[in-house]
């Protein structure tokens, strides 16, 4: 799930906070539970690997 969610952003092109997108459109395009996604999501905000700013999502590439 989590790779899943990285390889999303990069498609697309989330890489920097100017081009974060919705979260519930990036589940949405995934066809997984709320659930499943939550906690996935929960585990790479942690990480660092994805950032978040005003509700959206967007790939850290400087960890890439």
């Amino acid at each position: 799930m989590r790779q899943a969610i990285l390889d999303k952003l990069e498609h697309q092109d989330a890489t920097v906070p100017e081009r974060a997108v919705d979260p519930i459109a990036v589940r949405q395009s995934l066809g997984v539970l709320e659930n499943d996604f939550e906690v996935a999501l929960v585990e790479l905000t942690d990480t660092e690997r994805v950032g978040l700013v005003a509700g959206q999502l967007y790939l850290r590439r400087n960890l890439l």
